[in-house]
């Protein structure tokens, strides 16, 4: 039983507009995992240098347009969480990357099935 030459065609053009999507998708989840990594790394830094200040030194902390002055162990706490929240977002990010992986190659290994099937 053969395909018809235009089902075929169709079918390949739906699987390639796929892995074009996959790879925006990729490419973007790869961004934004980059970038929450660079925040975590910041985070700890400034965690870093705020722990060498004494604890009854208070720190400025923008809130708006205006900036409030805030215990230093109230603002280190306020950077643990979200560092912690950074971590969770990379975890989710990750999940999302290997879905979008496999989706891609996948949609790959379809498209070599067809080409390799209407090639016979």
């Amino acid at each position: 039983m053969s395909i018809p030459p235009e089902a075929l065609q169709k079918v390949l053009q739906e699987i390639e507009l796929r892995v074009m999507q996959s790879q925006m998708e990729l490419s973007s989840v790869q961004q934004q995992i980059s970038q929450k990594q660079r925040d975590i790394r910041m985070t700890d830094l400034t965690i870093k240098e705020l722990k060498d200040i004494s604890s009854d030194v208070g720190v400025w902390e923008g809130v708006g347009k205006m900036f409030l002055n805030v215990p230093i162990t109230s603002h280190v706490d306020k950077l643990l969480k979200e560092r912690k929240e950074g971590e969770d977002q990379i975890t989710a990010l990750s999940k999302k990357l290997h879905y979008l992986e496999t989706t891609y190659k996948n949609a790959k290994q379809s498209i070599d099935e067809i080409v390799g099937n209407s090639r016979s």
